[in-house]
């Protein structure tokens, strides 16, 4: 699959797919730790390094991996790092769109509000709008209290 770059990501994990990064994050570092562990290290290593991130704690990962100093960058440049640094483009290309999709449509769901209703949009778009974005969903509500704190006030002085 490509996300929004000329790299192709083909054959990674899907972001669903990336719910046990922690685990192999676990399993890698016991390996690392493990001098008799070199083929595993490197499974690992692989896997975590083909799976695109769906979330920020998901893409410190997958950024852990090109910065471990047993195995990563400094260790010597591999595939691995190649296709983990792509991955994570891919990820953070995935975010940042869903994060995009997510404010237009919270403006689309405001957008179709009447004049002099209430602004504040249904909890399931918000909810859905963090999830996308990788956030909380208090995360989202402040960022929208944030953004309708100004149009508010103007509302406010203008009837």
């Amino acid at each position: 699959m490509s996300i929004g770059s000329d790299h192709n990501t083909r054959g990674q994990a899907a972001p669903g797919e990336s719910a046990a990064l922690s685990a192999l994050s676990a399993q890698l570092a016991a390996a690392l730790s493990d001098p008799d562990a070199s083929d595993q290290r490197w499974d690992l290593a692989d896997t975590i390094a083909a799976t695109v991130p769906a979330t920020p704690e998901e893409a410190v990962v997958v950024i852990s991996l090109l910065t471990n100093p047993d195995i990563g960058l400094d260790a010597g440049q591999t595939e691995t790092h190649l296709t983990a640094a792509r991955s994570q483009e891919a990820g953070l290309r995935a975010m940042a769109a869903n994060a995009d999709n997510s404010i237009a449509a919270m403006d689309d769901e405001i957008a179709g509000t009447p004049a002099g209703a209430a602004t504040a949009p249904p909890e399931s778009l918000i909810a859905g709008a963090a999830e996308r974005a990788g956030i909380t969903v208090e995360q989202a509500r402040a960022c929208y209290d944030t953004f309708m704190a100004p149009l508010s006030a103007m509302e406010r002085v203008a009837s």
